[in-house]
């Protein structure tokens, strides 16, 4: 362990890719983070409208208006997550699957 350790010290480039490696590890742990908690939030959201308003579909930009997100992330988000479908024939709008 040592011997690894004085060779990342004495060599420059590979201490520099060590040292980029562990900044993009925690850049992408720190994304992961913000994605899953911003899609729990959109889930509450369609959970709840579902249960209030009754209404099945809503629009990104009432999901963006009512979580402080962008409208394109809320679209992102909506795509990638697997509880949430997109509406065929009004493509800006969202439901929950059952």
């Amino acid at each position: 362990m040592n011997r690894l350790i004085n060779f990342i010290s004495n060599n420059a480039l590979v201490s520099t890719l060590v040292g980029a490696a562990i900044v993009g590890s925690i850049g992408w742990v720190a994304k992961a983070h913000r994605d899953r908690r911003d899609s729990a939030t959109i889930y509450e959201f369609l959970s709840n409208s579902k249960s209030s308003t009754g209404f099945d579909f809503r629009s990104t930009a009432a999901i963006a208006s009512n979580t402080n997100l962008s409208e394109s992330r809320v679209a992102t988000l909506c795509a990638a997550h697997p509880r949430i479908r997109r509406n065929e024939k009004q493509l800006q709008s969202w439901t929950l699957t059952e």
